[in-house]
């Protein structure tokens, strides 16, 4: 039998994940809000930047909680709009939103 704080962690790795995943609506809705916003004709470099961070930290969370397909899908757009000569081009980009996309919808379904 485990020892009793190895249950501790087990629960507490599970309630940190439940809660990963029921904030992954929120995140796609704000990729699709960021991605929106990105897109418009004069869109402002803090857009293009918030859009970049929240790649970059669903490309370190995700792959904690066990999406290693969703840390994948925001690393590739992560490193797109990052560097430093970031991509501002749709044609390139869009790709890789609409896979983030698609990404973070298959996390959240219940499995």
């Amino acid at each position: 039998m485990p020892p009793a704080d190895e249950f501790d962690y087990e629960a507490r790795l599970a309630a940190l994940t439940r809660a990963y995943i029921a904030a992954l609506p929120d995140k796609r809705a704000d990729l699709e809000r960021l991605w929106t916003a990105a897109c418009a004709d004069a869109a402002a470099d803090e857009t293009w930047q918030a859009l970049r961070t929240l790649a970059h930290r669903l490309s370190g969370s995700a792959p904690n909680y066990g999406f290693e397909a969703l840390g994948d899908a925001a690393r590739a757009l992560d490193a797109c709009l990052g560097g430093k000569t970031p991509c501002r081009d749709r044609a390139i980009l869009t790709p890789l939103v609409m896979a983030l996309r698609e990404a973070l919808t298959a996390a959240g379904r219940p499995g």
